[in-house]
């Protein structure tokens, strides 16, 4: 590697970087450990975000506007797994470039465009979410709308990435009997250095945090309040239900057994909605929680090493042999990748129509595929359905009829609502089942309590 680059005819007198100042993360404890964690992160991070691309790409139905964000997230992710995993620890561990000039300006470029793209994804995703939830009466984003966003936010990218690129020079080790290049970043002054430094960091980790806190933060408690509203709705509706419902003599004990199976579903739909609220609630502190201990880690070192104009603050004992930046660096930066993996779980996987999906598309027909798109299930509908036995078989209980009936068109009529084309449709009372379940719904709500499972939970609807 170094003969056609060193112009020296003494070369074979010349060592590497690595050899002459050896540091910890040279260490065979090092290595093999990071090796291994490096080579998992690359190939399930490029699995799962390859997957999730494939599967959605694969149905139409479900280029929704949140879709469109996950998507350009996988595809960052991607990116990431390809030149991030495999060459930062390269450099890290033997301190030399081998990949040459134009590659030393265009790596870095494209490693600085997929992470920014990554965090401005989530970014995106987290106001997407939120306009849907918090403010459902604002005008949605449409699907052109969204693709011209994920072009934006490339391009954003790219602009702030620019400086990084233009700065990376391949320089030679000018100390003597020392071998190789390394590329890093020359500019003008450290003052600059420094103050592209900490745009990077607001714009990559400070920004993108605080916009996820805010938009999850305020999720979690419009949602925490309509779970609350919706059990607190269904106790005094059972309770007055229980109070009105007046049987005749004749088959009371039948009436009594189906409006008591009526009541046990109106329980365990109680306890649904509180089981689904704090799932909810785990995976948006997950969300936000995740993306800050991954990423400020590595943020925080890499603040250090700017400001470190003696070079010894990683330096145990001030030897040079001891030094563990790079060591600290890799430690910090495979936690930052750990989100190549994690991401596809977070935002598609949870999803249990999206696992279906991807059980079908591998191992399944691609048809039962199509139909799981197309099957949305409505629970509400079933209650509908099965107070249907009730209808006209009571003559002197006409009070219970009436309650059980009204209760059920009121959950359906007022609560059931979904988007068709951009636009929120909210059908008559003797909505049928099919008639929300068409492949033009990208995203569908029964009442704005299920947002929590439409909305947060299930992605890929």
């Amino acid at each position: 590697i170094f003969i056609g680059q060193m112009g020296d005819e003494n070369f074979t007198d010349c060592q590497v970087y690595w050899k002459v100042y050896p540091d910890p993360s040279q260490s065979i404890y090092a290595i093999v450990p990071f090796l291994c964690v490096y080579l998992f992160l690359f190939f399930l991070g490029l699995f799962g975000n390859v997957t999730l691309i494939y599967v959605t790409c694969s149905h139409k139905a479900l280029l929704s506007v949140q879709n469109i964000f996950i998507l350009n997230l996988a595809a960052s992710d991607c990116m990431m797994c390809i030149l991030s995993l495999p060459i930062t620890p390269i450099t890290n561990v033997y301190k030399n470039w081998y990949f040459g000039n134009l590659l030393c300006h265009l790596i870095p470029c494209i490693q600085g465009i997929s992470i920014f793209v990554c965090t401005f994804s989530l970014g995106a995703i987290a106001l997407d979410r939120y306009i849907l939830v918090v403010r459902p009466h604002t005008t949605p984003l449409s699907q052109r709308g969204a693709f011209l966003t994920t072009v934006l936010l490339w391009i954003l990218s790219f602009v702030v990435t620019l400086p990084y690129a233009f700065n990376m020079q391949m320089i030679e080790y000018t100390e003597e009997h020392i071998c190789g290049y390394f590329c890093t970043e020359k500019w003008e002054s450290a003052k600059s250095r420094r103050a592209y430094t900490m745009i990077v960091m607001l714009a990559q980790f400070v920004v993108p945090f605080a916009v996820m806190a805010f938009c999850y933060a305020n999720i979690f408690s419009v949602l925490s309040k309509r779970a609350q509203t919706k059990i607190r709705k269904m106790v005094e509706r059972t309770s007055a239900l229980e109070s009105s419902c007046a049987f005749p003599s004749h088959g009371l004990e039948q009436y009594e057994n189906e409006l008591n199976e009526f009541l046990d579903k109106q329980e365990k739909e109680k306890q649904r909605v509180v089981l689904q609220n704090r799932r909810t609630t785990s995976i948006l502190v997950t969300m936000v929680v995740w993306f800050g201990i991954t990423w400020l880690p590595h943020n925080v070192i890499s603040l250090i090493i700017e400001y470190d104009d003696s070079q010894q603050f990683f330096r145990l004992y001030g030897r040079d042999d001891y030094d563990i930046s790079y060591l600290l660096n890799l430690f910090t930066h495979s936690i930052a990748m750990s989100n190549n993996v994690v991401n596809p779980v977070l935002y598609a996987w949870l999803n249990p129509t999206f696992r279906q999906l991807v059980m079908k598309t591998y191992f399944g027909d691609r048809r039962k595929s199509d139909r799981i798109i197309n099957q949305t299930s409505v629970y509400k509908t079933k209650i509908l359905h099965d107070t249907k036995h009730l209808n006209g078989r009571v003559k002197n209980g006409d009070s219970c009829r009436e309650a059980l009936k009204q209760r059920e068109l009121n959950s359906c009529s007022e609560n059931l609502s979904y988007r068709v084309n951009g636009q929120t449709r909210t059908p008559t009372p003797d909505v049928q089942l099919n008639e929300v379940s068409s492949p033009e719904i990208s995203k569908l709500a029964a009442d704005p309590d299920e947002l929590i499972e439409f909305s947060v939970n299930d992605t890929l609807v």
